[in-house]
């Protein structure tokens, strides 16, 4: 399956819970993941990001289900091995975000991705990369 879409974890979070301006938009990436209509990717790290998420933000009770939701999508779901973790932290050190970003950054290189589905504007930074918003994204 060629790969076209890089999905971060701030589209599975705010699908859940229902954001007030990501929410709808996120939820139709994920339905349009489920028909196929993207083919996707994600690092582990995304389900342990919206696990976290969803702890903070009090939906501590419905980690496993939204884990189990997002491994039955029909995606590409990349391990962290040390590559990736070497070129994360050259990544950070070159531009100085958020290092679990620069982790997604790695990933997406590694599986030739080159555009990223995410609400975060800290993706703009990158060169190469270019990041759809949730919103636009639907349009």
């Amino acid at each position: 399956m060629e790969l076209s879409k890089y999905v971060d974890s701030n589209i599975f979070f705010y699908a859940k819970i229902l954001d007030a301006k990501y929410g709808e938009a996120c939820a139709n990436i994920i339905q349009n993941i489920e028909e196929g209509k993207i083919k996707a990717a994600i690092s582990t790290l995304v389900i342990l990001e919206v696990a976290n998420a969803l702890r903070k933000y009090g939906f501590e009770n419905e980690v496993k289900d939204m884990t189990d939701a997002i491994y039955s999508l029909d995606m590409v779901i990349n391990d962290i091995d040390y590559g990736i973790t070497r070129e994360a932290i050259e990544f950070y050190e070159k531009f100085r975000i958020s290092s679990y970003d620069c982790l997604h950054i790695a990933t997406m290189r590694k599986l030739g991705v080159t555009e990223i589905i995410s609400a975060d504007k800290d993706f703009d930074k990158i060169p190469k990369i270019k990041r759809i918003d949730p919103i636009v994204f639907q349009k």
